[in-house]
Formats: structure tokens, C-alpha cells, sequence
């Protein structure tokens, strides 16, 4: 069907406008010439599982079409479709809490059920709390009930039709009778409809909720026991023994407080009331700007995209990126008398603000990952790469012995790398990240391990995590300064991002040649006519411990820090920081 459109509708229209009928709503419109725009409407595809929402809104745009309509209709316009979504429930409220971007989770229960004990063993090898045979008996318990539901809105229906049969061909009192009995049986049946689709609803939540938690797959590379592998070893010839006293006297606290004078945790603990903030002062103030500007040029220069991105992120998109529960689902367990879940789970993890659905992000990863949220683009579109910069706070313990000072911070700055990608491509993607770092801790002549991370210390988005750790003289051990990860679809699952594979490539070999989160049974789609992104990211500089490396690493006896080479041009010309009188 096509509907023409003499004024061209404003985004607030398309955005507003959602008639139930409507499976896509497209806009078609020409960037070089002015066409009158017409909404072109689709007949739902029931085997088509990217489109199957009856609140999706989605458009498109086709450039350089002489007939829009025409060519449509022959099947030669060329279009790319962009999903948004905006839900009822976006719109002015209390507070703006909780507010939904009607991103459904695309999670494959029927599969969990049908692997439960393959997934438990997964579940116990990451150390997770997570329940595969819970998850099962909650999905068949939600199928029975929605049978249940399914069956009198299909009973009301008929009597529907019955009705309106009595009334063209009623004969007397007795059809009058009988009619009137079968309206009060509707109007029963409307009300334990209404009834069972709340509940249906509410088992849904929980049931989205629990199947949520359960980990990734884990990748073949990384060890099933406690303990890391050592993969390789950057500015060092062999490992330092950490059993081993420390010959180190001094660490970057007290270079940095007492000699150079370039730290300043006291004041900042004045200002922010915690001893995990520092202000940054000379030097050390430069030396932050410096490894930003020298990380983001050099990873740019990889062909990565710079972005500079929000703080702050919303409570969806955060928890779509792993990195909380479902905070409604959580209220929805405890009015289920489920007490497993004790206030909300973001608190103790990230800063909130107050009388909003913001919070502060913890990383990058969070707003680069939520860029493409609700979003279909073309194979060859992929991969898309980004380096982010931004900065980060988490709510973290306090900070005592070999973790203090600028080790963990509520506050810091940090570089972070990330890709979307095709199923196939996410390991080599991950392997180009992991090569990136290696090349920038080399070049910050900074004495580093390359480490594969063993099961129970992923993640539960991560498939794959390999960590850099620098030698830290000071906490006379090594400490985590890098990490990169292959999230596979886990979180393109959670944030309906999706591709369409090209045409030359079977759905059926790009599911057999690459892995898919534990959440589905495969990469692509049902209909085959999508298949879900996939998600690495690694950390470019997390700034703070590579401030503490540099202090540690790079002392002289004189008690100066040599700054290294690639930092110097970003420094001034500055090659050193030297000690400072204490008048």
C-alpha cells in the first residue's frame, strides 16, 4: 500500500504516529532532489524475527531515485533501513524513570531449554549464580500460560462471531436469551483476558530477567582452571617472580606526593570526600592530555573512528551492555515474593542520578556499544571501529595496601576501542585489538605481560578476554593496565543490533563458521534474513595506571621520571619530571 503525504512529516509525526496495523513505516526521500514523500506500508513477514513488533517504527533513506514509488515497487530502489523506537512509556513521566526505548531483548529461551545442562556446566565454569534449569522451568510455565491466554482470546472470538450471526438471523425470544448469555460469557472472558495477559506480562519480565544472567559461551582459548596463561611478554625478556621481595623502596604515591609534587590526593579528598580521587597537578596534568592525544592519534591512524561520547548513559543501556540486571525485573521478583534480589542492582555498582534514568558510565564501552541500538545495516557496512574517549566512574571499594592511590579511583580518564561486526569476523577483530595494545605499551616503553584470562575471571558478556599487566614496582607486582574482550552477540542480543548478510553468503555458513552467545542456537536469524552483530571492544589507555606505571617503571636513582620518547612531542618537549624542594 502507498499512502501519499502533501507536507513532508516532521520527526515528531513519524515518531508519534504508530497505527497498531503497521509492521515498518519507510520514508523515502532524496538528499539532492525534492520528491513528495509517501510512506510505503509492509505486509508483516510472521518468519521474519528482526520485524515482528507492532510498536517498531522504522525508516529509510534512498538517494539519487528518479521515481521513488516506481522503483520501490519494482524492487531496484536501493534503501537502507535505520530502526528508532520510542514507546508510550517514554514519554513525560515522574522523574523520566525508567524510561523504555522499547528495545526487546532477543533472547532464545526455546534453546536454553533444550541445552540446559550443556549451559549449567557453562554457567558453573564462569562462576556464575545464574540458573539454566530455572530459566527452563520459568519458559515452560510462560508458554503454558500464554497457551492458555491464546486459547480465550480464540474462544472470545468465535463467540464474537456467534453473535453476530444471532443478530442477523435472530428468530424470537429464545435467540434473544441465548445471545445475551453468550455477550455476558464475552465480557468474562475479556476480564480473565485481561487478567492472564498481566500475568503473562509479569512472568515474562522474570523470565527475561533470569535468562539474562546466565554467562557467555566461553571461547576454547581460555583456561577452565583459576589461572591465567601467559601469552607474551612486552619490554622484558623473561617474568618477574612476585614471590620474590621488593627492592623498591618508593611507590608512585609517594613519588608523586612527595618528591615530584605532581599528585595530590589530600586536597582532592577535601573537594571529594574520598581517598580515591586526586587532583593531578605540573606534569602529571600534562602527562594525562599527553597518553589521551598520543593513544587517540595513534589508534585513529588504525583506521578507527575518534568519538568523544556522553558521560552519561541511560539505566536500559546500561544493563543492555551487561553491565546490570533488569532493574524492573527486580521489582517484579520481589512483588513475586522472590527475595533473591536485595535493592536496586545498580547501586552498588554505578553512580545514578538522582530523579533521572541516567547514569554516570563506567566505561565507554557503554555509549559506544548503545550508538547502535536498534539498528539493521548491510555486511558491507561492517566492520565499524571507534576509539572513545570519555570518563568513567565507578563505585569502587576502598582502596587499601597495593590498591591505593591512583590504582582505583571513583573518577578517571580513559581511551577504549571498540568494534561491531559480522559473525565471522569477531575473532580476528579481537586479535587486531589485542595487536593495537600491544604496539602502544610497547611504544610507552612500559615492562608489560600479555595474559588469557581464565574462565572465572570473564566477564559475563565476554567469549574471549586477553588482559595487559604491567610490572608495578611499587605493589611489587603486576597490575591490570589493558583488557580486550569478544562479546560474539551477547550484547547486540540485548540492544537488537543487527545486519543484513550479503547476498553472496548462505545464513547456513556464516552460523556454521563462527560462534554465537549461549543465548541462541545460532548467529542468524530464523528467517535467515538477519543475523546479529557482533561486539569487541579493549582498552586503548586507562590513564590513571599507566600514570602509575610510568611514575614506578621509569624512576632514576637522581629521583627524576624519564617520560617516554612518543609522549615528549605531547609534553612540550618535556623529556623528564624532576624532583621538587619542599619549601
Amino acid at each position: 500500500f502507498l499512502l501519499k503525504s502533501s507536507p513532508h512529516p516532521s520527526s515528531s509525526c513519524i515518531d508519534h504516529w504508530r497505527p497498531p496495523i503497521i509492521n515498518k513505516l519507510l520514508l523515502l526521500s532524496d538528499g539532492d532532489r525534492s520528491f513528495q514523500p509517501f510512506y510505503y506500508l509492509e505486509k508483516p513477514d510472521d518468519d521474519d524475527d528482526s520485524c515482528n513488533e507492532a510498536e517498531e517504527a522504522s525508516y529509510a533513506y534512498g538517494g539519487g531515485l528518479v521515481n521513488p514509488q516506481q522503483q520501490e515497487l519494482q524492487g531496484g530502489a536501493k534503501v537502507y533501513r535505520y530502526r528508532r523506537y520510542l514507546s508510550s512509556s517514554s514519554k513525560q513521566q515522574k522523574y523520566e524513570d525508567e524510561i523504555s526505548l522499547g528495545l526487546k531483548m532477543n533472547l532464545n529461551y526455546s534453546w536454553i531449554a533444550e541445552n540446559a545442562h550443556k549451559i549449567q556446566e557453562n554457567i558453573k565454569i564462569r562462576g556464575s549464580d545464574a540458573d539454566a534449569f530455572e530459566v527452563k522451568t520459568l519458559y515452560e510455565d510462560f508458554l503454558s500460560s500464554k497457551r492458555r491466554c491464546e486459547s480465550m482470546r480464540s474462544e472470545r472470538k468465535n463467540i464474537a462471531k456467534e453473535i453476530s450471526k444471532m443478530q442477523k438471523s435472530s428468530t424470537g425470544q429464545s435467540d434473544d436469551n441465548k445471545r445475551l448469555e453468550m455477550v455476558q460469557k464475552a465480557k468474562h472472558l475479556k476480564t480473565a483476558i485481561s487478567q492472564s495477559e498481566r500475568d503473562l506480562a509479569q512472568k515474562e519480565l522474570i523470565l527475561e530477567y533470569k535468562a539474562s544472567r546466565i554467562p557467555n559461551i566461553t571461547s576454547p582459548e581460555t583456561p577452565l582452571n583459576d589461572k591465567e596463561r601467559l601469552i607474551a611478554l612486552l619490554n622484558a625478556e623473561e617474568e618477574r617472580d612476585c614471590s620474590l621481595s621488593s627492592s623498591s623502596s618508593s611507590d608512585h604515591v609517594q613519588i608523586g606526593s612527595d618528591s615530584l609534587k605532581i599528585l595530590d590526593f589530600a586536597s582532592a579528598s577535601k573537594v571529594a570526600g574520598s581517598s580515591q580521587a586526586c587532583f593531578l597537578k605540573n606534569e602529571a596534568a600534562l602527562l594525562e592530555l599527553a597518553l589521551v592525544n598520543f593513544t587517540m592519534n595513534y589508534i585513529s591512524e588504525k583506521g578507527f573512528t575518534p568519538v568523544l561520547t556522553p558521560d552519561v548513559a541511560r539505566k536500559t543501556i546500561v544493563e543492555r551492555c551487561g553491565f546490570a540486571p533488569k532493574t524492573a525485573a527486580v521489582a517484579a521478583l520481589k512483588d513475586d515474593g522472590d527475595k533473591e534480589e536485595d535493592g536496586d542492582p545498580l547501586e552498588n555498582q554505578i553512580y545514578q542520578l538522582e530523579k533521572s534514568d541516567l547514569c554516570l558510565i563506567g566505561t565507554s564501552e557503554i555509549p559506544l556499544a548503545g550508538m547502535m541500538a536498534g539498528e539493521l545495516v548491510h555486511e558491507k557496512e561492517l566492520p565499524l571501529r571507534y576509539v572513545g574517549f570519555s570518563h568513567c566512574f565507578r563505585r569502587e571499594a576502598h582502596g587499601s595496601g597495593d590498591e591505593r592511590g591512583l590504582y582505583r579511583m571513583h573518577q578517571f580518564s580513559k581511551v577504549e576501542m571498540f568494534g561491531f561486526c559480522a559473525a565471522q569476523e569477531s575473532d580476528s577483530l579481537l586479535e587486531e585489538i589485542i595487536e593495537i595494545q600491544k604496539e602502544i605499551f610497547g611504544l610507552l616503553e612500559l615492562e608489560c605481560r600479555v595474559l588469557e584470562m581464565p574462565a572465572s575471571d570473564l566477564g559475563a558478556t565476554a567469549y574471549r578476554k586477553v588482559d595487559i599487566e604491567a610490572w608495578m614496582p611499587g605493589r611489587n607486582a603486576y597490575g591490570e593496565i589493558s583488557s580486550a574482550s569478544n562479546c560474539l552477540d551477547y550484547q547486540s542480543r540485548r540492544l537488537d543490533m543487527r545486519y543484513r548478510p550479503m547476498e553472496s553468503e548462505s545464513s547456513s555458513s556464516s552460523s556454521s563458521s563462527s560462534p554465537s552467545s549461549s543465548l541462541s542456537s545460532e548467529a542468524v536469524s530464523r528467517s535467515g534474513k538477519t543475523a546479529y552483530i557482533h561486539t569487541v571492544n579493549g582498552t586503548g589507555c586507562a590513564v590513571p595506571r599507566s600514570i602509575l606505571a610510568i611514575l614506578e617503571q621509569r624512576l632514576h636513582a637522581d629521583g627524576s621520571v624519564h617520560i617516554p620518547k612518543v609522549l615528549v612531542p605531547y609534553m612540550g618537549g618535556r623529556d623528564r619530571i624532576c624532583p621538587k624542594s619542599s619549601t
